[in-house]
């Protein structure tokens, strides 16, 4: 006997996506003011530098809410991730050389005009993402568009 789907009369679930989505929306978005305090400090507990994490939480924002992104904004947002990418890869923030005479330990230089470029790049990101994630009601709403009049026109 092969496997039979229930009978159903078309009742819609009880299960609601849109409340773990904010969930989500809000965990991220506390992780990114975190970063934002100290981004060149090392995390406490994976070591990784804040403006990596910034970065990916950023991105996973922007994920959570690029699907109802206009093409023009997907295309913008997705050319300053590239470049953000790039930037950590081929000019990051931080050098590390090692200690002369200590063994393992390392020691990190900061490249100011690096941290400068990418700090300037991961503000735009960020802006871009609460803008168009706020844009297309992923967010609170402001008081004006609870009146009916958006104020992001």
């Amino acid at each position: 006997m092969g496997y039979k789907e229930p009978d159903s009369d078309g009742e819609v679930s009880e299960w609601n996506e849109a409340l773990f989505k904010m969930k989500r929306l809000h965990e991220l978005q506390t992780e990114i003011n975190k970063c934002n305090m100290m981004p060149l400090s090392k995390h406490f507990l994976n070591g990784e530098w804040n403006y990596i994490i910034l970065f990916r939480c950023i991105s996973a924002l922007y994920s959570e809410g690029n699907a109802k992104y206009k093409a023009l904004e997907l295309e913008e947002v997705n050319k300053l991730k590239d470049v953000i990418s790039q930037h950590l890869s081929i000019c990051p923030p931080h050098k590390t050389k090692s200690k002369a005479g200590s063994g393992n330990q390392m020691q990190w230089t900061l490249d100011q005009d690096n941290w400068n470029i990418l700090r300037k790049l991961l503000e735009e990101f960020e802006y871009k993402v609460r803008l168009y994630n706020d844009k297309h009601g992923l967010s609170t709403q402001n008081k004006e568009s609870m009146n009916g009049r958006s104020i992001l026109r």
